[in-house]
Parts: C-alpha cells; sequence; structure tokens
C-alpha cells in the first residue's frame, strides 16, 4: 500500500538536496556547520508523539533493539510477544539475548491479555505488544498486567505510526515505543526506525547500544555497552521530517476511507470485521474480515482477487509468511536450544486462516471505494452466504 511512499514527491527531494548541497550526510560531523537534520527530526517526532526522547535509528528491528536492551531485557530473561508479528519483534528479543515466549492473539489480531497472563512466569521481564496492521493492542488491560508484576512494556509501533488509544499516541504507554520508516510503513525514508521513551536511563544506553562512540561523543566517558552502528544519516533526518508532516493527513484519510468500507461491508452475510481496541484510534491500514472457517476464506480471497481486489488470507499453511511463527525458523531453533517448549498457538492460527484482508489506500476514492464493496456484496452472496 505504501502511504507515505505514494506522497514523496518535490518537498523530499528539496529536503535531500539540502543535505547533499551541504556535504554533511553524518549526523555527528562533516563540512563546517550542517543543517542538523536528524536532530531536528528527533525533537519534532517526541513532540508529534507525545514523548520526552526520541531516538532516530536505521531500522524499525534496530528501534526494538536499543529498546530492549536499553530497558534492561538480557540474558537469562523472557519476553512475552505475540505468536502474529513480524519476524523482526522475536529477532529483536534474540539480538537482545533474552527468549520470546510466544502468546495468542485476539480477535484483534493483537496480543491477547488472558494468554499474556497465562505465560508469565519467575523469567518473564518484559512484554512486547504489536499493534499490528495499525490496530492498536488492549493496552488498558497490558498496562495494568506489566505494573501488577513490575515488568518491562517495550511497544512494536511499526505498523501504527500516529495511532491512538483512547486518545493517547501509540508507543507512550510503556517504557518505550519503537518504529519503523520503512517503503511500506505509514510514513517511510526507504529504511529507517525511531525509538520514543520517556526514560533518560533508556536512552543513555539506547544511544551506546545504538552507536559504539556515542559516549565519547556526549563526553560522558567510554561506552557501557559493546554497541552497535545502527545510526541514522542526515539524508534520512531530512526525509523523515517531510513525511512526519504527512503523517496526520494520511491518518485521516485512511481511517475516513476505512470507516466507509467498513460500513458497507460489516453487516454482509459471512463476514465479521475484526473487533478493534479502539476503533477510533486505528490507523485505517487495512480492511480485516473473518469467514466463519479457513475454506471459506480462501475462496472468498480468490473470488475477490478475481473481481480485481487485491485480497490476501493472512495465513495459509501452503505459503510461507514471515508474519506467522511457524515460519520463524531462527525463533524455534533458538527456543528448542534453551529446551523450551515449542510454542503452542493454535488460536492464532485458526483466527488467521479465516482472515480475508484488504489494504485500504489513502489514495482511495469513493468510486474505488464502492467498487470494492460492490466486489464484497458479490462474494459474500456468491460464497460466503
Amino acid at each position: 500500500m505504501f502511504p507515505g511512499g505514494m506522497e514523496v514527491g518535490q518537498e523530499e527531494l528539496a529536503a535531500l538536496a539540502r543535505v547533499i548541497e551541504s556535504k554533511n550526510l553524518f549526523r555527528y560531523y562533516g563540512v563546517g556547520d550542517g543543517p542538523d537534520e536528524v536532530a531536528s527530526f528527533e525533537r519534532e517526532f517526541a513532540e508529534v508523539m507525545g514523548a520526552k526522547h526520541a531516538l532516530c535509528l536505521n531500522a524499525g528491528s534496530s528501534a526494538l533493539i536499543c529498546a530492549l536492551i536499553g530497558a534492561g531485557v538480557g540474558e537469562g530473561d523472557e519476553v512475552i510477544v505475540p505468536a502474529y508479528t513480524w519476524n523482526a519483534t522475536p529477532n529483536a528479543v534474540l539480538a537482545s539475548r533474552a527468549l520470546p515466549v510466544l502468546a495468542e492473539v485476539d480477535e484483534s489480531l493483537t496480543l491477547d491479555p488472558l494468554d499474556v497472563e497465562r505465560k508469565i512466569t519467575p523469567r518473564t521481564r518484559a512484554i512486547l505488544p504489536v499493534h499490528m496492521r495499525g490496530a492498536p493492542a488492549a493496552m488498558g488491560e497490558l498496562v495494568a498486567i506489566a505494573k501488577t508484576h513490575e515488568l518491562v512494556l517495550i511497544e512494536d509501533v511499526c505498523q501504527a505510526a500516529g495511532a491512538t488509544y483512547r486518545g493517547r499516541r501509540l508507543g507512550t504507554f510503556g517504557d518505550a515505543g519503537a518504529f519503523s520508516l520503512q517503503f511500506n510503513k505509514i510514513i517511510t525514508t526507504g529504511e529507517g526506525g525511531v525509538l520514543i521513551t520517556d526514560r533518560d536511563d533508556l536512552l543513555e544506553l539506547a544511544l551506546d547500544v545504538h552507536d559504539c562512540a556515542n559516549s565519547v561523543r556526549r563526553g560522558v566517558g567510554l561506552p557501557k555497552f559493546a554497541g552497535y552502528n545502527f545510526r541514522a544519516s542526515e539524508l534520512t533526518g531530512a526525509m523523515a521530517r517531510v513525511q512526519l508532516t504527512r503523517l496526520d493527513g494520511l491518518l485521516e484519510r485512511m481511517r475516513a476511507n476505512h470507516a466507509r468500507l467498513a460500513s458497507q461491508v460489516g453487516g454482509l452475510p459471512g463476514l465479521e470485521l475484526r473487533r478493534g481496541s479502539d476503533d477510533d484510534g486505528d490507523a485505517g491500514i487495512a480492511l480485516i474480515a473473518f469467514a466463519d472457517h479457513a475454506a471459506r476464506a480462501a475462496e472468498a480471497v480468490a473470488a475477490l482477487n478475481a473481481e480485481g481486489v487485491l485480497a490476501m488470507q493472512i495465513y495459509s499453511p501452503a505459503t510461507p509468511d514471515l508474519h506467522v511463527f511457524p515460519y520463524w525458523a531462527p525463533v524455534l531453533e533458538a527456543l528448542e536450544a534453551a529446551g523450551a517448549d515449542r510454542p503452542d498457538c493454535p488460536r492464532t492460527l485458526e483466527l488467521l486462516e479465516r482472515t480475508i484482508h484488504v489494504d485500504v489506500s489513502p489514495l482511495c476514492n469513493e468510486q474505488d471505494l464502492d467498487e470494492i464493496a460492490f466486489a464484497f456484496e458479490k462474494v459474500a452472496k456468491q460464497v460466503l452466504a
């Protein structure tokens, strides 16, 4: 769908030209006084999201790793993650030297608080909810669980930049939030990521994680962590600043399109729309409905595609998809090596196999939406009724 990517234009080109003309491509030093794009973006992003700090990085995966390590997650710890998320989420847990513990998603296709409670052990250090396909997880319940058990809470907001829960931007409910600027995300720089946090100590360690010389650059002594090079360039910062100005407009259009389509599709026979934890806060990037069983979902997806509507089943055993836990080979191998039980999340697979998923583009006009709705009506009558 590429919402931000489809908006790339002269403003982004001018921002990139500004950096290139300055010859200051690296955020920490260059030729004379540079435009300071990354630092400016960090201040602007933190303000938009309502956070104290933001750290711009080279990828959303890096943001997750920096957030986990910055929050003190490490060897011997367990981190509860949903069984439906891009594999970068559990991979980041492995990169922090902890073990991911997979929990079920519910009908919102986000982390099920009830299963989170069941998966907590004495080694649990953190909960990592993922706001999948733009939908906020049940943050009220998850925040309460984290507080009760004194757990770190890191939000994966990579697919939901700007979305909210009860009027508050996602990424601000726990110890840190991680965002992606990869091309398929709501706003984009091609590749990139952002960490936000209100914790000074978390940011301080995250700075060392993301840049192996950062403590020296800050003049606070030698590094406290054997860090990486997850830094963002000034080119990334410049483009991100422009994309950030587009965020609320993109959200407004996607939400309006999603609401219109949901109103037309929601009452059709044989379909049940994904349940939202907060429908008003949803980014509106995808319409997801459930058929009553997997075979019907597969038939409906095929029929919609035949009507010219690009639809998909989120999970089909015949089609490997790195969003679904059976295909996370390095994670499964790490769990086996640690003597952990093989993950078993049948409810997640059952739900995902019944899905009918359609992207909702901010570029859709009323005619486009009516045509999609008409295709759904036709398929509901012919396949699902």
